[in-house]
């Protein structure tokens, strides 16, 4: 059961200004300062669910957002990769992200980079100001792990979208002659990424129950250390330390079907170790940003029993949806290539991703109260035999074990062992890190990892033009480019390598 509804934010009181204009824009709607806030333990509560209202959706009377993980995170992934495109030429940011051709004038990226800084920015003020508030002492520690794991969290975001980007570590006003920094090298990125995450792990609990069911634990931030260590590749001993620790802690496993990753039952279940939250959204007009959009976007357009369902804004490549043999019990809960519309079996011109929709939850399908998870157990898996892979030059038994835990997964449907997806067995360095990357194109479709996969992997140039042929990706894709409204705002902003 989903517990952790933490989006509706009344937490409009203070002004979370990063050092831009654009984050001046957000409208005041209370009498709350920084001087009149922080002054109780639920103001602290409050503060912490501040920020998520950056990374998720809100909507009431005084907030009306989406945040990074709303839309953009994901479909930007998607695009930016050999995942997706858009299904037609609407002229907007989406577009240049899906032919490559960006620019530093590019929307998407500009709220990517201010939903990312006005996060972390709330957090700020939470490390900053919660420590003296007078309350329950445990408490107050858990809280000050969660604000530790948000900021580490958005920078490690902010690193892979940006690479070296301005290392902000106060609340910042325009008042702030701090607003203008330089961009950090990534090391020093990095460095603060594992330095918040560290606390993090320290003092976040091993286990959320009740209403904070959902909220990060220290398994969360155990599981961004690997992942950031990975990413980065300087520290893989770290990576193994963290992912064993998880592997070996018994509290994770993977879902029995496939088919039960997605159901909104098991949001917060045994596979996850961090997702974001959504409340119901199933009135498209009157909650239009409480609900997520990982169902809206992606399925096709039409109407279901007289109401409509989804935009069909963007669709999976047809080099994806080949890619996955049709036994797979992948394929046919990622992808719907047809249904049933008002009593007649409707062929869709091309496959949409279908994974997020519990048809059994949520019948009417605008907006989603389904969770993404950001990190899950599957992953755990594949990063763990990349790590393996990646100190042994070559598969291990461990390494394939995880490996074809997740094939193993994928034979099953309603309980029925298929014959297809065969164990892998022992190869070498390069064969098995290209089974590793295919197996988490497969099993983590559409959900937010593949474009930095491919970068990491250096397999973006290669892997993008077999699936787009006419898009001219090159190695300036490895990055986006630094928004020109905030370079126009802060000279002191350098840009990316060939924008």
């Amino acid at each position: 059961m989903k517990q952790f509804k933490n989006y509706r934010i009344y937490f409009a009181a203070l002004i979370l200004i990063m050092g831009c204009e654009s984050a001046l824009e957000e409208e005041v709607k209370t009498f709350y300062t920084e001087d009149t806030f922080y002054q109780t333990e639920q103001d602290a509560k409050l503060a912490i669910n501040g920020i998520y209202g950056h990374l998720g959706a809100t909507f009431d009377e005084t907030l009306n957002s989406k945040g990074l993980y709303f839309a953009n995170y994901w479909t930007a992934n998607a695009l930016l990769s050999d995942e997706g495109e858009t299904s037609f030429n609407r002229g907007d940011g989406y577009n240049q992200l899906s032919a490559m051709a960006h620019t530093p004038e590019n929307t998407i990226a500009l709220e990517i980079w201010s939903n990312l800084y006005l996060g972390i920015n709330a957090a700020n003020m939470a490390i900053i100001n919660i420590p003296d508030i007078e309350m329950n002492e445990e408490t107050k520690d858990d809280l000050l792990g969660e604000a530790y794991f948000l900021r580490g969290l958005l920078y490690f975001e902010l690193v892979r979208f940006f690479g070296e980007v301005p290392l902000q570590l106060e609340p910042q006003t325009v008042f702030t002659s701090s607003a203008f920094l330089g961009r950090a090298s990534v090391s020093e990125v990095y460095s603060q990424i594992f330095a918040d995450l560290t606390i993090a792990e320290e003092r976040l609990p091993e286990e959320q129950t009740g209403m904070d069911n959902g909220r990060p634990t220290n398994w969360s931030a155990k599981a961004y250390l690997a992942k950031a260590a990975l990413q980065q590749g300087e520290n893989l001993q770290l990576a193994k330390t963290k992912l064993e620790d998880i592997m070996l802690s018994g509290r994770f496993g993977l879902w029995e079907d496939y088919a039960d990753v997605f159901k909104i039952e098991n949001n917060n279940g045994k596979e996850v170790l961090f997702a974001i939250s959504f409340l119901e959204g199933t009135d498209l007009f009157t909650t239009l940003w409480e609900g997520g959009h990982l169902v809206f976007r992606t399925l096709p357009g039409g109407v279901y029993d007289g109401r409509p369902n989804g935009g069909g804004l963007e669709i999976p490549t047809m080099a994806l949806y080949d890619s996955f043999d049709d036994e797979d019990r992948r394929k046919e809960v990622t992808f719907m290539s047809e249904d049933v519309i008002n009593g007649e079996l409707v062929e869709f011109s091309s496959p949409h991703i279908v994974k997020y929709w519990d048809r059994v939850a949520e019948p009417l399908v605008n907006n989603t109260a389904n969770d993404l998870q950001l990190i899950r157990y599957a992953d755990i898996l594949l990063m763990y035999a990349e790590v393996l892979n990646e100190q042994n030059s070559g598969s291990t038994p461990d390494a394939l074990d995880a490996v074809n835990q997740v094939r193993r997964r994928a034979r099953f449907a309603d309980g029925v062992e298929r014959d297809v997806l065969p164990n892998l067995s022992a190869m070498g360095y390069e064969a098995f890190k290209e089974a590793i990357l295919e197996e988490r194109k497969k099993e983590l479709t559409w959900e937010g990892h593949r474009w930095f996969d491919l970068v990491r992997f250096g397999k973006l140039e290669e892997k993008v033009s077999e699936a787009k042929p006419e898009v001219p990706v090159s190695a300036r894709h490895y990055l986006l480019p630094i928004p020109q409204r905030e370079r126009d705002i802060n000279q002191n902003l350098s840009q990316n390598p060939g924008y």
